[in-house]
């Protein structure tokens, strides 16, 4: 009884409100959907549909956006956006949808529901008139190792590790040659590498080199996830599954710098801002005595670290660099980092935990205080000393010397552990440098 007489208090309270400082607007983009139907059933393995279409009854001059995702709310990192153009309908074939699909985290061959709606381009934050569901089924796969959607990140260190993959051969001869296919097109249609595997009963393993040698082959985002393709072709040019698998895999994060006939591996890192945004480091100093054309640096412009240190230090030391030549030394597709560049990773360390021991090398950075967090961040950051008039000096201690792209003449950067970022007068330093993504 209390609750029946509390809510019918709460009700003549409302009533006796203003009606206008109770109104919800709600943002209506007037965009009304019209098929599929609310509830509609996708099977991307029926073979009689060639094509998927969505319309809607209001044509927009700036163009549609076609949003699905397993969220009603169209939460931003976890939504498809397709351009729609600027009719009222988007068609896609099955083998599209399923790479949509694929995206929103559905396997192939599992089921699940996904709504979807349309946004004007420009506009995507107002809200469409409905969304809708639509059931759907990924195709099935004859793919069966690796499972799909399966992350690979491809070792540096250990690159003869070993991925084992697995299909279904049981509609071909037993004398039938294959190849493994990695694309970034899920139709296998633009460009394709390939690993020939030979007459095999439906197995076979690549190492991760191997994997890497067929990325290099590809358009990938470099240091980062792709979503990679994969399929098995027979001898006769023929894909042994319809759809083909997903892999999101992550290159080996290491740089091949070629100036001439010099190669030289390097290791790299991303490093992730608190801002959201992420750079990709060189994560060794450089130690080459060549510029990016294959020609010699003058003898006067550099110097090695001394053998004395041993091997170790003198890899992990680098070369020190003439200040004239920092903008003649960087490889080809990175840059110098800037003071501003650098302070800005320092100011992200010394928020870390551990604080900049993250970018610490824990065998080649001398005085480090305390053992903590030694190098998570991967950067590998050593105190390599500074070329100050003959010799290399200070590298003993906790002082890291570094290039940077706009200090004055005859400076360099100094981080000494601490939060300030010093300008010392020097005739040289080690160098790293930032990759170019944009």
């Amino acid at each position: 009884m209390k609750h029946l007489l509390y809510s019918l208090l709460g009700i003549l309270l409302l009533a006796g409100c203003k009606e206008d400082k109770y109104n919800v607007i709600i943002p209506m983009s007037d965009i009304y959907l019209s098929a599929p139907q609310d509830g509609t059933a996708i099977d991307l393995n029926d073979l009689s549909i060639d094509k998927y279409c969505f319309s809607w009854e209001k044509s927009l001059e700036k163009g549609a956006k076609l949003l699905l995702c397993a969220d009603r709310n169209f939460k931003e990192k976890e939504t498809v956006k397709i351009d729609a153009g600027t009719s009222t309908s988007f068609a896609m074939s099955a083998l599209t949808a399923d790479q949509y699909f694929s995206q929103l985290g559905i396997k192939a061959g599992q089921e699940a529901v996904l709504y979807w709606t349309v946004k004007e381009i420009g506009n995507i934050t107002a809200a469409a008139s409905d969304a809708r569901t639509i059931q759907v089924k990924r195709m099935s796969s004859k793919l069966m190792q690796p499972e799909d959607l399966t992350q690979i990140s491809l070792a540096e260190n250990a690159p003869e590790t070993a991925v084992q993959f697995e299909w279904d051969t049981q509609e071909w001869p037993e004398s039938t040659s294959y190849s493994l296919c990695l694309s970034l097109d899920p139709e296998m249609k633009q460009t394709v590498a390939e690993q020939s595997v030979g007459v095999v009963n439906g197995k076979s393993s690549l190492t991760h080199e191997e994997l890497q040698t067929l990325l290099d082959k590809l358009s990938i985002k470099r240091w980062t996830s792709n979503s990679v393709y994969w399929n098995v072709k027979t001898d006769g040019g023929q894909l042994v599954s319809r759809s083909s698998g997903v892999l999101n895999m992550t290159e080996m994060m290491r740089f091949i710098d070629v100036r001439g006939d010099e190669k030289i591996t390097y290791r790299v890192a991303r490093i992730f801002y608190s801002d959201g945004t992420s750079k990709v480091w060189l994560a060794d100093n450089l130690r080459t005595t060549k510029y990016p054309d294959g020609t010699n640096i003058e003898t006067d412009k550099y110097m090695n670290t001394p053998a004395s240190l041993g091997e170790g230090r003198v890899k992990a030391y680098g070369v020190h660099y003439h200040y004239t030549l920092r903008d003649k030394i960087s490889p080809k597709g990175w840059h110098m980092p800037t003071v501003q560049e650098y302070q800005n990773l320092f100011a992200d360390a010394g928020l870390a935990e551990g604080q900049w021991n993250v970018l610490k090398d824990s065998e080649y950075y001398e005085s480090v205080k305390g053992k903590a967090h030694l190098n998570e961040w991967k950067l590998n950051l050593c105190a390599s000393g500074q070329w100050e008039g003959g010799a290399i000096q200070n590298h003993t201690g906790q002082y890291c010397y570094l290039l940077a792209a706009d200090e004055e003449d005859y400076k360099c950067l100094l981080h000494d552990g601490g939060a300030t970022l010093w300008h010392p007068w020097t005739t040289g330093a080690p160098a790293r440098f930032i990759y170019n993504e944009n």
